[in-house]
């Protein structure tokens, strides 16, 4: 005969796995046991049971926590960061794609004044891109665009004296479009859309708003 110390452990194990719970009630039945120790090995698996299934739960919550979503580290703090990164970095896509990839690809990127306005809006393009980048740096929803905005701008910035000069070559126009471009799709992903705008004469000629 099995003791009742000994079906109390089988019990137990039977809690987690090692004893059938069906096959441990039987038990509970067939073997001579007073009712009071019939009653409190019933209650035993039952408060098993319950332990059991909330172990299983946090065993859960804890697997989905354990998986974090892509974060970035916001500095600095800028009043209204998504409003004045709008700006920014709309005049910055707009500067470039008005003023030099669309002139470049409709071959009219030549003469003094295409040039001169294709210069200018390199300059202007690559300044509204850092204001745009502090922007977003200040912003939790914005900052990891901190280092496509650094691409975007460096690669204008590099080509600056060729745009100017009429002498960019295709791979380097086309580089600088898809830079810019991973920038704002990131930005529309993000839920803050920042449309071209395209800068007037005046802020190309003062260098950035």
């Amino acid at each position: 005969m099995v003791s009742e110390h000994s079906l109390g452990w089988r019990l137990v194990l039977s809690l987690v796995g090692l004893w059938g719970f069906g096959e441990s009630l039987s038990m509970i039945v067939r073997i001579g046991l007073s009712t009071c120790t019939r009653v409190l090995l019933i209650v035993m698996v039952l408060v098993g049971l319950v332990a059991a299934g909330c172990g299983r739960k946090s065993s859960t919550s804890a697997g989905v926590s354990a998986t974090p979503g892509v974060a970035c580290q916001h500095v600095g703090s800028v009043n209204f960061d998504k409003t004045k990164f709008v700006l920014h970095a709309g005049l910055g896509f707009g500067a470039f794609h008005h003023f030099i990839y669309a002139p470049y690809k409709a071959g009219t990127l030549h003469g003094v004044v295409a040039l001169g306005k294709a210069g200018l809006a390199a300059l202007f393009a690559v300044h509204e891109l850092k204001l745009a980048k502090a922007d977003a740096e200040s912003s939790p929803t914005l900052c990891h665009l901190a280092g496509p905005f650094d691409k975007a701008s460096a690669a204008i910035s590099g080509s600056a004296s060729q745009i100017k000069s009429g002498k960019v070559s295709n791979q380097d126009i086309n580089t600088m479009n898809n830079d810019v471009n991973a920038v704002q799709r990131g930005a529309q992903d993000d839920g803050v859309p920042a449309p071209d705008q395209v800068p007037t004469d005046a802020q190309l000629a003062s260098g950035g708003s």
